[in-house]
């Protein structure tokens, strides 16, 4: 009796398995097919599946999972292609979406491609027996793979890029160095090229001449017995001096013009003058030819501020030349009418 329970425990079991076996799979027009058929590769899964609904009429459905590179940063894509036709026995007669003819075997152990697929590019021949639970699983075990590269190589493309930003910074700063370096030395000279020698030597020469008028005014009024004739040659006389005293007036537009384009220079150097010190500073410790440069950045700051400082000193020595020489033609002048006040001519 005992030996006869075990007997039917075995065969209990071996129709277990055997059912385990054909889990997977479908009995269709007398073939066994899988619930699906899988092809893995490291950075690809493809996934196809075989429905039947009618005898003559069938469908492939290839589920394509590929990586791709998008700026060194591989990306997960999938693409699904769908392939109609007939099946007869394990033989698949096929066509794909755009026409071309494909012929396949399907058994429940594998699906192979006799001719390449029309899309989705180089599919494997075979692919082997599986079921869309396993496939599943192994496209989430990619996908993790895939994602976790994916994000550090997002990390390497970030710290590649931004010690690339901060190369091309520093050399656009080492560069706006020395440009500012050659700006201040050339507006230092454009500054320093502005000076006063027209209109100072205007103001002594017209205080000059009003003297000069003044003592032939003076020639004339000492006379004991004036004539009309010499009367009239004093007032044309000071009429000149007051020529002369205008003209000097007139020179001041152009000291307020050399001023204004001076003040202009001056408030370009002293930008790039501090702009050169905090741009100088940021980088000397790691800038090429240091020791050049800094020899450079010391001339062009001394070039500036010698100019501003002298051009200061020369705006200041005009003014108090101009007022000097403005006091002198109206004392001068007013003496002049003074003297033609005080003789009557006969």
């Amino acid at each position: 009796m005992g030996k006869r329970k075990n007997r039917v425990f075995i065969v209990i079991a071996l129709i277990v398995l055997a059912a385990a076996g054909f889990a997977g799979s479908r009995l269709l027009g007398g073939v066994s097919v899988a619930e699906g058929y899988v092809h893995e590769e490291e950075n690809r899964i493809i996934f196809a599946k075989v429905v039947i609904p009618y005898a003559d009429q069938t469908r492939v459905e290839v589920v394509d999972n590929f990586v791709e590179t998008q700026d060194s940063i591989p990306v997960l894509k999938s693409e699904t292609y769908n392939y109609t036709g007939t099946m007869d026995g394990e033989k698949l007669t096929l066509q794909s979406q755009s026409g071309g003819a494909m012929e396949a075997t399907v058994s429940a152990g594998e699906l192979v491609f006799q001719s390449p697929l029309q899309e989705g590019g180089q599919v494997p021949a075979k692919l082997l027996a599986s079921t869309p639970v396993q496939y599943q699983k192994q496209l989430e075990t990619m996908t993790n793979r895939i994602n976790e590269q994916a994000e550090v190589k997002k990390k390497e493309v970030a710290e590649k890029q931004a010690k690339e930003k901060e190369r091309v910074e520093f050399a656009k700063k080492v560069e706006k160095t020395d440009r500012l370096a050659a700006d201040l030395v050339e507006n230092a000279q454009y500054l320093t090229d502005l000076q006063f020698p027209d209109e100072a030597a205007v103001y002594q020469s017209h205080v000059s001449e009003l003297q000069g008028l003044l003592d032939e005014i003076k020639l004339y009024a000492g006379q004991p017995a004036l004539q009309m004739t010499e009367y009239e040659v004093m007032k044309e006389t000071a009429g000149a001096m007051k020529v002369l005293v205008d003209g000097m007036s007139s020179m001041n537009d152009s000291i307020q013009d050399k001023k204004k384009r001076m003040a202009d220079i001056t408030g370009v150097l002293e930008t790039d003058l501090t702009d050169i010190k905090a741009t100088w500073e940021e980088i000397k410790a790691k800038a090429p030819k240091p020791e050049v440069r800094q020899k450079a950045v010391d001339a062009a700051v001394k070039a500036a501020q010698e100019a501003i400082e002298q051009a200061k000193k020369r705006i200041s020595s005009i003014e108090a030349e101009r007022d000097t020489a403005s006091q002198k033609a109206d004392k001068l002048y007013g003496e002049a009418n003074a003297f033609l006040s005080k003789v009557k001519p006969k």
